[in-house]
């Protein structure tokens, strides 16, 4: 196929008058008798023009501007980093902005948000880190060399000091290829689902030094299809921008690609992520956490079967069935098990770390040079049976807040309870006398006494737990946790009644927080103490349900529903009342005096005029709505929702919002859909179809 304006192939033009031919054939021709200066680093001043008949692939070119592409018979790629193609289908620029607008920056090993992440201390748990560091730096020398390693153990035994430990190791050798943190207790959902995980691992592998090159191949399939690779499968995804571009560049890596590691931890704090759609009559299946788990595991397994793919995967997670189920059948083969047990000799890391703990607290207080004594050490040793986050708990609460006074002699504060260190230690072992006399053989027993024990030198033990439960209600949702900024709204009642409840748990959560933190959720030291506390045969009498604990907040929402709030967190206020809005009929019925001395006309006045625009007001109107409604029959409703529902409707009609007929508010009652959803602003926006209180899930919001 010929074109009359293209110089034959031995000779093209440039300044020189030499030939200057692509890679693929293609001829670059350029040439101007005034170029325009440019001081942009790469770009060419002129114009240039390029006839295609074929697959081009341009390696040094930074920027195609003011060009004729001439006639094009077929595709055109630019693989060099930061390059535009102006007539082209994306940029790599494009692509980084799709890329990075769906990672989780806070599930990188060295994040900030990990900044409080446990470690290993010195010279601790020195045989674990020697054999996982031997596996990723020699794995292939072994008879049978695995691709996957699992590190799993019960809960509290260090999986994640290690596996964080390991990271910042392999990190400073440059041997760290990606790494994802899963948590359950984070204030994103990004690190509570599996959403942002491949995108994640692809970010961090353009990053690497030893990776030059694959950034091209992970940002131009994600320009071409315009970021909607991001709502695709996970497998899908993982194939697409991290599997094909590292297989891509395996043959450039050298020889060191086989000692590059992704590492991922807390794998078993994953949860579901749903899909459900705006149109609330399609029926979509919800997905279970163990889906999720599997879906992850087949990605990890459909790369270590490949053998061109040069990375380890480095897994920590306890052993769950679905994970353990899968590492005991389909990835058998492939993944090398590493159990954190007494091989590894926990007890003598504990005591390492006790005595180096007591020795700074011992320095703080002035307390004698013997204290505490040898044989007390041993005890907590036993009473850890290996697990780390028992010794660590211990420490933390025998050190006490750095807020905490002592008011008398005896070492009691102001509530009687213990206030020294010396007080605080004696308290705790008085736990393994009780223990050992009833005989448990419950390995989280110990973990749990201290647990209790720590409730319970509380003022209101009670009013804790509430607090406590409230900051997880969203959890096992896709909607972020509620932050300290709102819950501190919604349920503080009388000023500092949030450190009269949490104050003195500063042993498993920080509690003394800077002004940059109430925008985050609050943070717990481990996950053993979420598990805890929503367990009924591990709390205890001081055990809640959900309805419980949701009346409560309920009731604490209407008593404090004119607290003055900012318009920038109506989002997560929102979001809030919605988890209020799945309130059982029970529930909602105890909360009715508190409903009806609410000043709901202010409240409604105050919502609507922040910011009528959006659909963050009108949604949580709607759920206000459906609470009130809650305690109701389909065909009755009860006198307080008559009333709250006319209070509100009324400010509604002459702020000039549609209200809804009777006929479509009743319709939406018998499809169990929310029934004020037609509810429209003055700027004409009706809502769109919400989801059924039948099915609580992710909100679009």
């Amino acid at each position: 196929m010929s074109n009359p304006s293209v110089p034959p192939l031995d000779r093209v033009g440039d300044s020189s008058g030499a030939p200057d031919v692509g890679e693929s054939g293609v001829i670059f021709e350029g040439s101007t008798p005034n170029p325009k200066p440019s001081n942009t680093p790469g770009h060419s001043c002129s114009p240039l023009f390029i006839y295609n008949a074929g697959p081009v692939i341009t390696n040094n070119v930074g920027y195609v501007g003011n060009a004729n592409l001439g006639t094009n018979y077929g595709r055109m790629d630019q693989r060099a980093p930061g390059t535009q193609l102006e007539n082209g289908s994306g940029s790599i620029e494009d692509g980084m902005k799709y890329l990075v607008a769906n990672i989780a920056p806070g599930a990188i090993h060295d994040s900030q948000e990990r900044s409080d992440a446990p470690k290993c201390m010195e010279e601790t748990r020195v045989a674990v880190q020697q054999e996982i560091m031997s596996w990723i730096e020699d794995g292939e020398r072994d008879t049978q060399p695995k691709r996957i390693m699992w590190v799993t153990g019960p809960a509290g035994t260090g999986k994640t000091a290690v596996l964080g430990t390991i990271a910042d190791a392999c990190k400073e050798k440059g041997t760290l290829a990606a790494s994802f943190f899963f948590s359950a207790f984070a204030g994103s959902a990004n690190r509570r689902t599996k959403r942002c995980f491949v995108p994640t691992l692809a970010f961090q592998l353009m990053g690497h030094r030893e990776l030059k090159g694959i950034r091209q191949h992970v940002l131009l399939p994600i320009a071409e299809d315009k970021g909607i690779i991001f709502t695709k499968n996970l497998k899908e995804q993982f194939i697409t921008i991290v599997l094909n571009p590292v297989l891509s560049m395996a043959k450039e890596l050298g020889s060191t690609q086989a000692r590059l590691v992704i590492i991922i931890d807390g794998l078993d704090e994953c949860d579901a992520e749903q899909y459900q759609g705006k149109d609330s009559s399609a029926h979509v299946p919800i997905r279970r956490k163990e889906d999720d788990l599997r879906e992850i595991l087949y990605l990890l397994l459909l790369a270590a079967n490949n053998p061109s793919f040069p990375f380890r995967i480095l897994v920590g997670s306890r052993p769950e069935h679905p994970i353990h189920d899968f590492f005991a059948t389909e990835g058998k083969v492939c993944t090398r098990e590493l159990f954190l047990d007494n091989k590894y000799d926990p007890a003598s890391d504990i005591a390492l770390f006790y005595k180096a703990k007591f020795s700074i607290i011992r320095r703080r207080f002035k307390l004698p040079g013997d204290w505490p004594r040898e044989e007390v050490i041993l005890t907590l040793v036993r009473n850890a049976s290996g697990q780390f986050i028992y010794a660590a708990t211990v420490v933390r609460y025998v050190e006490g807040s750095p807020h905490s006074t002592i008011t008398n002699l005896s070492g009691a504060g102001t509530s009687g309870r213990p206030s020294t260190p010396h007080r605080r230690l004696e308290h705790i072992l008085s736990l393994n006398s009780a223990r050992v006399a009833n005989d448990s053989h419950n390995p989280l027993e110990a973990l749990d006494a201290l647990y209790r024990l720590v409730l319970e030198s509380c003022p209101d033990p009670e009013l804790s737990m509430k607090w406590l439960l409230a900051t997880q209600q969203s959890a096992g949702f896709l909607i972020r946790l509620p932050s300290v900024r709102v819950l501190r709204i919604v349920l503080e009642t009388s000023p500092d009644e949030e450190q009269y409840a949490l104050g003195c748990l500063s042993s498993l959560l920080p509690t003394h927080l800077p002004e940059e933190s109430l925008k985050n959720p609050y943070s717990f030291y481990h996950k053993s103490f979420l598990d805890f506390i929503v367990d009924k045969s591990r709390c205890g009498e001081r055990y809640l349900t959900k309805d419980q604990v949701r009346g409560w907040m309920t009731q604490r929402f209407f008593r404090t529903l004119n607290q003055p709030m900012e318009v920038g967190i109506l989002v997560e206020y929102a979001e809030l009342i919605r988890i209020l809005s799945w309130s059982t009929p029970a529930t909602v019925r105890n909360a009715e005096s508190e409903i009806l001395s609410s000043d709901l006309e202010k409240w409604v006045t105050a919502t609507v005029e922040k910011d009528v625009r959006t659909t963050h007001t009108r949604r949580a109107i709607e759920d206000v709505l459906e609470i009130v409604h809650g305690g109701c029959s389909w065909y009755h409703c009860r006198t307080v929702c008559k009333i709250s529902t006319k209070r509100i409707i009324s400010v509604l009609e002459s702020k000039g919002w549609k209200i809804p007929s009777k006929g479509q508010i009743f319709k939406r009652e018998r499809k169990g859909e929310v029934r004020y959803q037609d509810l429209g602003t003055p700027l004409g926006w009706a809502s769109h179809g919400l989801i059924g209180r039948s099915v609580p899930t992710t909100l679009e919001y």
